[in-house]
């Protein structure tokens, strides 16, 4: 037992009931969970809930008394420019405060269609995963999770905004209930759009494929068409669209506006949870 592999990373209070926040990849797997505090000690942690596809996991540790925490603030009023702080345990270097500035947001690494990324230049290394990212106030605007290896200066933080939304379901199932379409798109470029007359439409999705028995076919959305609106939203990439699908509420009726055959038409759809082996938008 004493030769069991183990793994390390950063993470940090959000109340005082002893909720912590980290990565998902952090604790994914793991038989135990221990958390050392800021003084040393060590205490067994509880699993609550975790989600891969944001890379997001939430702990419970039982203390004496009431931890001291970090506000949660809003992700959405961060700009590129600002001041942040990344602060974890980079190669065990308990504590560790690195300074830089947001390089930008909604950033996709393609590891899931619900990537949406801070950008940021503060140093991040093995073992900063799960650590906050703090703004100029000393909130928790995101939660580090991503280098690229080739690169100096870029890491990824997940937006406190989404963050706080998760908990909630975090809490009550221990994962993440997503709704799901059915559809495989792509971004609409000036080819496609001179093709399909739609020169006079910013962004768009062009479905390229629907997935059989998914509510997509179910409703009659077809390869070819052009996703204008979805819920009276304007669909500006490709990007977008999963992340607004899956925070949507199954089971509800939902207009989709489209483009085909040179016409707008709205489809009333009615959402599905997404299937367990398989990633839906």
């Amino acid at each position: 037992d004493y030769f069991l592999e183990q793994g390390s990373g950063s993470g940090f209070f959000i109340d005082e009931k002893g909720y912590i926040l980290t990565s998902a990849h952090v604790v994914a797997g793991s038989d135990l969970v221990q958390v050392r505090l800021f003084d040393g000690t060590m205490v067994k942690g509880k699993l609550i809930g975790m989600d891969q596809l944001t890379d997001i996991a939430l702990i419970k540790v039982v203390l004496q008394n009431s931890p001291d925490f970090i506000h949660l603030g809003n992700s959405k009023s961060i700009q590129p420019g600002n001041w942040v702080s990344a602060i974890g345990s980079p190669f065990g270097l308990n504590q560790t405060v690195t300074v830089g500035i947001v390089s930008a947001k909604g950033r996709s690494l393609g590891r899931s269609p619900y990537d949406n990324f801070i950008q940021i230049d503060a140093a991040i290394n093995p073992g900063n995963s799960g650590g906050p990212l703090i703004n100029s106030d000393g909130e928790a605007v995101g939660i580090n999770t991503s280098v690229i290896s080739e690169a100096h200066g870029i890491g990824f933080a997940v937006p406190i905004d989404l963050v706080k939304k998760l908990i909630p379901q975090l809490k009550r199932s221990g994962r993440i209930i997503r709704s799901w379409l059915g559809l495989v798109i792509r971004d609409v470029n000036i080819e496609i759009k001179e093709d399909l007359g739609l020169n006079a439409i910013k962004g768009g999705s062009l479905v390229l494929t629907v997935a059989p028995q998914s509510p997509a076919e179910k409703f009659g959305i077809k390869s070819n068409d052009v996703v204008v609106e979805f819920n009276h939203k304007l669909i500006k990439s490709s990007h977008e669209l999963p992340r607004i699908i899956a925070h949507t509420p199954a089971g509800i009726r939902i207009p989709v506006k489209i483009f085909r055959d040179a016409k707008f038409l709205e489809i009333n759809v009615i959402l599905e949870e997404i299937p367990e082996k398989g990633l839906g938008k």
